[in-house]
């Protein structure tokens, strides 16, 4: 069936399918007899909902998030039909096959944003004339709440018919989508580490790396606080609990939205998260097993969409929050935010569509960020071999710094390219901490973008006043164009699959201590 929504002022044209519904089994069947209770529904048997056109991979994520797919048998179809709820699940939704292919759960669930010139008080009986009921209210913009559909539509139907009334800037349905993380595993401390030293053995080239050892002589990054956006992270490392900053946190569920927890008691773990944050700021001369970018760096360790299943609005809460703490803390003062942040979320496809409200967090961590100079936001492109990164709508955001990966050869390494690619840094086998307090080794865009945000934070902790647009401006000018005399850089100093170059620290630290 052809469905109509809304998106960043576009009609969007999406499928919804027919023969398949999406129902989340309750917690406390969750463990033992999820499986017996949607065969109760229906066919969860993999051929069918392959048949019905959801993959097995997109089935397979969404089942550790207690989603089950399901091709309803006549009862369950004439209770969701109606609006009922289903005996035994927390919720059900339609799924929504989107122009880039990705599959979308769509419930009652919307982000909107009504004129900003609206008091609170006329915005919120705007929300009521609407029959819209208020989940939560959003402190990154004006007027942006999280509602509910009324009783008789689901959210692609309340986007459609709220985009014709002009007290509402948007009405976009809050997706239920995968985001997983932008890794691509290949097996296994500080010798080990080539994107830090490489000498030339094991194949590589000598000096292929950051040039990171010469940056450290004068800093390691102290007073930058640096905020990791993951699923989840091992917040008990030995080479991560050392730098902790007090603001981590993560997002656990809620009944009506996910709730922020301030603290890493009850955190979720993910070994991709933990590689991330130790890529960034693992500790140094504490005898274990490795070092990151920034080792005496702060970091915010934020974790987010749990089991890789959740909407764009929680991930844009996060990075809201990185930006400024008091969206989600009230009464946090001034001062309390990162310095940095990054993120390596997203699908390893290059399509993702970006939603109005992770646009607006964007813009406000790049606007508000670090009292009005600007948040570095530093995000992993997608894995995809040389996949157009424009088709990445997030990677490719005017305020993010897009970093793809290199291997210890100095060359790219086939992940996604374009105009929007502005740095590469080491990717490919490279070692970083592991989730159960150990190490290994792993290979990924995911793992460039902490390396290149790691080695910004040494340049930011030289020169602290330096603006966004600036310690930008610092990590393109210094970064070393390689690839060797076949690759050409345009007349800017960029190449689509090198960006402006692979990360050098010591110049980075060189060039932001003399601004």
């Amino acid at each position: 069936m052809s469905r109509q929504y809304y998106q960043r002022g576009h009609l969007v044209e999406a499928e919804e399918l027919d023969d398949v519904v999406a129902v989340k089994m309750g917690t406390e069947i969750r463990a033992s007899a999820a499986a017996e209770r949607a065969a109760e529904l229906g066919s969860s048997a993999r051929g069918e909902i392959r048949e019905a056109g959801v993959d097995d991979e997109t089935t397979d994520a969404f089942a550790r998030a207690s989603w089950v797919f399901v091709r309803p048998n006549q009862r369950t179809r004439e209770v969701f039909t109606a609006g009922g709820a289903i005996p035994g699940a927390e919720t059900s939704g339609k799924v929504i096959r989107r122009p880039n292919g990705r599959i979308g759960i769509a419930t009652d669930a919307l982000t909107v944003r009504l004129e900003p010139e609206l008091s609170e008080e006329e915005a919120e009986r705007e929300l009521e004339a609407a029959g819209l009921t208020v989940v939560g209210r959003l402190g990154f913009a004006r007027n942006l709440y999280e509602v509910r559909a009324p009783a008789s539509q689901d959210a692609l139907a309340a986007s459609v018919e709220l985009h014709g009334n002009d007290r509402f800037v948007f009405a976009e349905p809050a997706f239920i989508e995968h985001v997983p993380a932008r890794f691509r595993p290949t097996g296994a401390r500080y010798g080990e580490q080539w994107q830090w030293r490489n000498p030339g053995v094991d194949g590589g080239t000598p000096d292929a790396d950051v040039h990171i050892e010469t940056a450290w002589d004068r800093t390691f990054g102290a007073g930058i606080r640096v905020a990791v956006i993951d699923n989840g992270f091992d917040a008990q490392h030995p080479d991560l609990a050392a730098g902790l900053d007090p603001l981590s946190g993560f997002f656990a569920e809620g009944a009506q939205r996910p709730a922020f927890v301030q603290g890493t008691s009850g955190m979720p773990d993910s070994d991709h998260g933990t590689f991330c944050a130790g890529m960034v700021g693992a500790r140094h001369d504490n005898g274990a097993g490795g070092t990151g970018a920034a080792p005496e760096c702060g970091l915010m360790l934020l974790a987010c969409l749990p089991d890789q299943i959740g909407t764009q609005t929680s991930l844009g809460r996060a990075v809201a929050f990185a930006a400024d703490p008091s969206t989600e803390v009230p009464g946090i003062g001034p001062g309390g935010g990162a310095d940095i942040l990054v993120s390596s979320l997203g699908p390893n496809g290059a399509d993702w569509d970006l939603s109005s409200t992770l646009e607006l967090a964007l813009e406000f961590a790049a606007s508000h960020g670090r009292q009005g100079k600007g948040l570095p936001i530093f995000w992993a492109a997608s894995n995809g071999r040389n996949v157009d990164i424009a088709k990445d709508e997030v990677v490719s955001h005017a305020d993010v710094i897009a970093v793809v990966r290199s291997t210890k050869k100095d060359r790219e390494d086939n992940a996604a390219r374009g105009p929007e690619v502005e740095l590469i840094a080491p990717g490919v086998d490279v070692l970083s901490t592991t989730s159960g307090g150990g190490y290994g080794t792993s290979t990924g865009t995911s793992f460039a973008a902490p390396c290149a945000a790691g080695c910004a934070a040494l340049a930011l902790s030289m020169n602290p006043q330096l603006t966004r647009d600036q310690l930008r401006e610092v990590m393109h000018r210094s970064a070393d164009r390689i690839g060797g005399p076949q690759v050409q850089y345009d007349a800017s100093g960029h190449n689509d699959d090198y960006g402006f170059g692979r990360v050098n620290a010591a110049q980075a630290v060189e060039l932001a201590d003399g601004i």
